[in-house]
């Protein structure tokens, strides 16, 4: 058993040494490879789930640390509230395996969203975090353990929506803001890079979530940007009703980093959103909205 643990736990050094330079899914060296670069293969169905134990096991895993995240917004002792089930789940060649989860605060409003799942490192299972924090409130200090340990205190102040421009008039019908929503989308881009390779992300048709008993003043959606390795996202757009600065509701989006790499984005090809290399990702204290590392080994 002692054996075992000094394993696991140098099994876990050793993967946060590959933060900066791991394995890729084929198990050849690349330098930068991350959680969020995993090919995310296919999305799974509750079938697959149910037929395969292993799944069962590690999806369980996944919901338990997801409900241990405690994200607490400074002016309420509440901490936000995960959703489940997860936005959707993902495996790859039955090995790589994520859940992807959104958070809402107290009145039901989207405040986190996060994946969580697991690499293979040393013949073992590594569970593996990524959160971006979505409404732009200060939050208590949140310890994410880890090799290293976090601890995550995001600054917000450059997390309001934004207005899009020439976007149509938020219509009345439920059915035809989702046509809209989605002609918005399609009018942005998203390009990934690293080591001087450019990567062009496509977006997936339909939203990963839809803003429940929506209505003219309360709607919304997120949307993702892959590689074209999986279906794990790497920019997520939340596109929103909200109120304009003159009081009329509009549309509005808020670009979401979900990798470390760098990331652009353009809207009607001309560039709204760009964010360099998260250099500092090892970094004990973390005050960037989007947080990534390695937890522990899953027995």
């Amino acid at each position: 058993m002692k054996c075992d643990l000094q394993k696991a736990i140098r099994s876990i050094a050793i993967a946060a040494v590959y933060l900066g330079g791991t394995l890729s899914p084929s198990g050849q060296p690349v330098r930068g490879q991350e959680t969020s670069e995993i090919d995310a293969g296919p999305v799974l169905t509750s079938d697959d789930v149910e037929s395969n134990p292993r799944a069962q096991h590690l999806f369980e895993v996944f919901a338990t640390k997801a409900r241990s995240l405690a994200i607490t917004p400074q002016d309420d002792d509440k901490a936000y509230e995960v959703m489940e089930p997860p936005l959707f789940r993902f495996a790859t060649e039955g090995t790589v395996f994520g859940s992807v989860y959104a958070w809402k605060d107290a009145e039901h409003r989207l405040a986190a969203i996060g994946t969580i799942g697991v690499i293979p490192i040393n013949n073992l299972d590594v569970q593996f975090v990524e959160m971006h924090l979505l409404r732009p409130k200060p939050i208590e200090p949140l310890t994410i353990e880890g090799t290293p340990p976090k601890v995550w205190q995001p600054d917000v102040s450059a997390m309001q929506l934004r207005p899009v421009d020439n976007a149509l008039p938020v219509a009345a019908s439920a059915r035809l803001r989702m046509t809209h929503m989605r002609a918005i989308a399609r009018r942005f881009s998203a390009e990934m890079s690293s080591d001087g390779q450019h990567n062009q992300l496509r977006l997936l048709p339909q939203p990963l979530y839809r803003y429940p008993d929506s209505t003219v003043t309360r709607d919304g959606a997120l949307f993702a940007f892959v590689w074209d390795k999986g279906t794990d996202p790497e920019v997520v757009l939340r596109l929103e009703a909200t109120d304009n600065s003159d009081g009329e509701v509009g549309w509005h989006y808020q670009p979401v980093r979900f990798t470390w790499r760098e990331v652009k984005l353009q809207l009607d090809r001309a560039e709204v959103w760009h964010v360099d290399e998260l250099l500092d990702r090892d970094s004990p204290q973390q005050k960037t909205p989007y947080i990534t590392g390695l937890t522990e080994v899953v027995p």
